[in-house]
């Protein structure tokens, strides 16, 4: 048998570490991690071995060479442009000429790789994959087998609606030469994205073996000191350069400790370093060769690669600094700060955490940094997007600085000369954030339209009707006693960004590789004034404003934003309604109180960016989120206002059932806003604008002189239950898999989740949430005591499972 080492990654994810060398070269306690790889396949018996290079490929060929010196024979496969993890070992298709084994270079195991050969000649099937359960499945391909460990199911990166399972390809295959009839030559073909999927549906012999042992692919920069703790606590079999001195502390050759100095195991230290008197390296610190640790400093659980020097009573705590880093006298380097090459780190300096500084940098003396440095010095933590949201403590989290870098990055990720359309809601904060935003857009050579402040429906429609590639929401909104500032994405059809897009952004934000134009190409800017009276002329077109002028209805509209969205009583007063505005602060008791003593016809509750409507009927009966989900569909079908409808997939069997007989098809989709959108081909939906809803139920209300009460006393009886389920994010894949395996035999669907059809009839839909840790479980039954019943098992399952791996 063969071997394949994949070493073409740049490990983007571990810069500043991989601005200078390839990741499969970055050091792991004194040894390549490539290294590490070639010596699993060594122990094996494998020993002819090819290596496909892409990412600056002379470092791995300098240093292994013709792999004499690690008792194995090397041969090199260059790829000149990227071809996909498939696409590379293609071009060694004449080397393989046997069964053949593949490994990454840049990841760390201790697989028993003799036992995963004789499963694969066992089942004598095409493609072996090693398989592993782990916390967090998103960033690998989710594996599901049969009982007789054929693969039946594979998701590359899933988010968590899709994650079936914490089983997940590890990147090590078995493979047979006859797998390269199903890869193309010069082609960009991936083994999870192309060739799998492809055996799977051939059924042509796609196998998962489940490894025990150590296995990291060293994905982040935390995992990438989490694999030198591991080596150091012999969490996995692997040789650690140096001779161990004493239980669990390795020094390399001409290591010096000075009296006086104080070493504390487990560590290591490389060949002729010198840990100066008074100084102390504490626990899980790892130290290269040729580094000097002066007097009284100190060290703990850092990773220092070779030729470090660190100044006198200097501290580091939990950094990393690449090679040939300069560390001044009483410098502070705290959590997680990782230091790129050749940097000087000037005395007395303090480096906050989760502080990145890329190569060649100088800080200077007496500074303190805030953050990350590229090319130049700058100072506050970097936002961070949850979807397509970013979201923070306002002024504190999310501040005009913040604002200006999320502008900056997504200005960045679309062409130069693209135009956004950006609007806020009417807080002087959401302005500032508005103002900063806008300007650093412009920077990137991006031409900015503002429509000012409304609601969010309206950016969307604005957005949707105009030629633009995209546009950005800002608002207030109260979470948790603090106001929060949320700054939404949206893509040129007016979509909430996908997630692709938002990891582009992300990326932008992390390595600050925001576009510069030239002074003279910075964007245009222009405002519009006139979109809310267009939008207001669009939605009135739609409906019979006379009638609804003489029905005269009167509504109570309890408002969220505080009065910051005026536009909504405006609109209503335009259709003859008598309108009395509820402050923010009345409770729903107190609003159906007010509601029945003052003879209100209905009553309207508007959420704080203006997408989301509730309704309370003229007798104060709250309407539920089901009622109200089929009482817009039942108006929808009889205004003939769609031929497609989006219904979401936790919703009752009752929706069905009231489109019978109308020339309509419900389509059963995601809850997510852009799958319904998608789905119905427009922004201009009841769940999601206001304004549209409002004024298509007073219409449809009037036409048919029905009260509210009327119309929810019509629809079919449906009983649903929800309830939401705390759960650690790293454990969701773990709890999706128990339940996988406890409903083993049963009707289950997966599509946004995980939903049971029971024989005895209803259902239960489990849906991981996308963003907070917590699963929503959904319930139907005959009535309202049975649909929490069914709710209820499945919640205790879920507590269950947690209970047992805490």
């Amino acid at each position: 048998m063969k071997g394949v080492i994949m070493a073409g990654g740049k490990g983007t994810r571990l810069r500043p570490l991989t601005c200078n060398v390839p990741k499969p070269m970055v050091p792991l306690i004194e040894k390549p991690v490539m290294q590490y790889s070639i010596e699993l396949l060594k122990k094996h018996g494998i020993t002819d071995i090819a290596v496909t290079v892409q990412y600056l490929p002379d470092t791995i060929r300098d240093y292994f060479g013709d792999g004499s010196s690690f008792g194995v024979n090397l041969t090199y496969f260059e790829e000149t442009t990227p071809l996909g993890t498939a696409g590379s070992v293609k071009q060694a298709e004449a080397f393989l000429d046997e069964p053949f084994i593949v490994v990454s270079g840049d990841a760390l195991t201790d697989f028993d790789l003799q036992a995963g050969v004789d499963f694969h000649q066992q089942k004598d099937g095409l493609v072996t994959i090693f398989m592993k359960q782990v916390d967090n499945p998103l960033e690998f391909g989710v594996i599901m087998t049969d009982d007789q460990q054929e693969i039946i199911r594979f998701l590359e990166k899933p988010n968590w609606s899709e994650v079936f399972s914490d089983t997940v390809n590890t990147g090590i295959y078995i493979m047979e030469p006859s797998i390269f009839k199903y890869i193309k030559e010069n082609t960009v073909t991936d083994f999870s994205k192309d060739v799998f999927p492809t055996l799977l549906e051939k059924k042509a012999g796609l196998y998962g073996y489940a490894a025990s042992g150590y296995w990291s692919d060293i994905g982040n920069l935390k995992q990438y000191r989490q694999a030198h703790f591991d080596l150091l606590n012999r969490e996995l079999e692997a040789t650690i350069e140096g001779i161990e001195v004493e239980p669990g502390v390795w020094l390399g050759d001409n290591v010096i400790i000075e009296e006086g100095a104080r070493i504390e195991g487990p560590l290591a230290i490389g060949s002729n370093s010198i840990v100066r008197a008074g100084a102390y390296v504490g626990p899980q610190t790892v130290i290269g060769s040729s580094t000097t640790i002066s007097h009284r400093a100190s060290l703990k659980r850092s990773v220092l690669w070779n030729g470090a020097y660190i100044g006198d009573d200097s501290e580091l705590r939990g950094a990393t600094l690449c090679q040939n880093v300069t560390v001044g006298a009483k410098a502070e380097l705290y959590e997680d700060v990782v230091i790129g090459h050749h940097t000087i780190v000037g005395e007395e300096a303090t480096i906050q955490p989760n502080i990145k500084v890329w190569p060649h940098k100088n800080i200077e003396a007496d500074t303190t940094i805030y953050q990350s440095i590229v090319w130049n010095d700058s100072s506050q933590a970097q936002p961070v997007l949850k979807g397509h949201r970013a979201t923070g403590i306002a002024n504190v989290e999310m501040n005009p600085e913040q604002a200006a870098k999320l502008g900056a990055a997504y200005g960045s990720i679309l062409d130069q000369g693209s135009t956004v359309y950006v609007a806020s809601d009417r807080h002087a904060f959401s302005k500032l954030m508005r103002m900063s935003l806008v300007q650093s857009l412009q920077a990137t050579g991006v031409h900015v339209v503002e429509i000012g402040e409304t609601m969010l429906p309206i950016l969307r429609y604005s957005i949707e009707l105009e030629e633009c590639q995209g546009g950005i929401y800002l608002r207030l909104s109260d979470r948790n006693q603090e106001k929060q500032m949320i700054v939404e994405f949206f893509d040129e059809k007016g979509l909430p960004i996908t997630s692709g897009t938002q990891r582009e952004i992300e990326q932008t934000l992390s390595f600050q590789s925001y576009r510069r134009v030239a002074f003279d190409y910075v964007g245009n800017y222009s405002l519009r004034t006139d979109l809310e009276e267009e939008y207001t002329s669009l939605l009135l077109a739609q409906v019979n404003v006379d009638l609804i002028k003489e029905r005269k209805w009167k509504v109570a509209l309890h408002d969220e934003t505080k009065g910051q969205l005026s536009y909504l009583p405006l609109l209503l007063q335009s259709l003859g309604c008598e309108v009395r505005r509820i402050p923010h602060q009345v409770d729903i008791d107190k609003l159906k109180s007010y509601l029945i003593e003052a003879q209100m016809d209905l009553g309207i509750m508007i959420g704080d960016s203006g997408e989301f409507v509730s309704w309370m009927t003229e007798k104060g009966h709250l309407v539920t989120e089901e009622e109200q989900l089929l009482s817009t569909i039942q108006m929808q079908l009889d205004k003939k206002l769609r031929t497609k409808l989006a219904i979401p997939l936790y919703g009752g069997n009752a929706l069905e059932e009231v489109a019978v007989g109308y020339d309509a098809t419900l389509v059963r989709t995601k809850a997510s806003t852009r799958s319904m959108m998608e789905t119905e081909g427009t922004v201009q939906m009841m769940t999601y604008d206001a304004p549209f809803a409002i004024v298509h139920m007073l219409d449809y209300l009037t036409t048919h002189a029905y009260s509210l009460s009327a119309l929810i006393e019509k629809l079919p009886d449906e009983a649903i239950y929800k309830e939401e389920v705390q759960c650690k994010t790293e454990l969701k894949g773990l709890v999706m898999r128990k339940l996988m395996e406890l409903l083993k035999g049963k009707q289950v669907e997966l599509n946004d989740g995980m939903k049971v059809r029971h024989q005895e009839g209803g259902w239960t839909f489990i849906v991981p949430d996308q963003v907070q840790p917590t699963f929503t479980v959904y319930a139907q039954a005959r009535d309202g005591n049975g649909a929490k019943q069914l709710a209820g098992e499945y919640i205790e399952q879920i507590n269950s499972i947690k209970r047992h791996t805490s």
